[in-house]
């Protein structure tokens, strides 16, 4: 990792945190997995304020390209998962979505199926304004 530890703006802690307070409640083994793997991002992450994120972090609403097997893919990470899939979205509750939150430009990360790294190429954060951090289970 670039910076030696996952940074997570203190927002997106918060509600990523508001998910996990959900946790035990999901069913689908999938977005267990995926919330698992959040849980120890989360556990072992250092929360900053915003002013306070080094530039190239992906958080919440940023708009991520990643190469997975020599090819770029870009995405937007989102909270929710009620999307379509041709949206070009990437739930945060998805094994790649909880993977890459926090991590920095040039970090790689493996997921399960897919045999290749997965490399952060590119990351923009969208203006404060056009993030949504409401939950539906609220």
């Amino acid at each position: 990792m670039k910076f030696g530890d996952v940074i997570i703006e203190k927002t997106d802690y918060l509600a990523l945190k508001k998910i996990l307070n959900f946790h035990k409640y999901y069913h689908d083994d999938l977005q267990k997995d995926a919330l698992d793997i959040l849980k120890v991002s989360l556990d072992h992450a250092k929360i900053c304020d915003t002013s306070e994120v080094p530039e190239g972090i992906v958080r919440l609403y940023s708009n991520v390209t990643v190469t997975i097997s020599g090819k770029k893919q870009t995405f937007q990470l989102v909270l929710e998962d009620d999307h379509t899939n041709n949206d070009r979205k990437v739930s945060v509750r998805s094994i790649l979505g909880a993977a890459l939150i926090g991590l920095s430009v040039g970090d790689q990360v493996k997921v399960p199926d897919c045999m290749a790294p997965i490399v952060i190429e590119h990351v923009e954060w969208l203006p404060k304004d056009t993030m949504r951090y409401s939950l539906k289970n609220e």
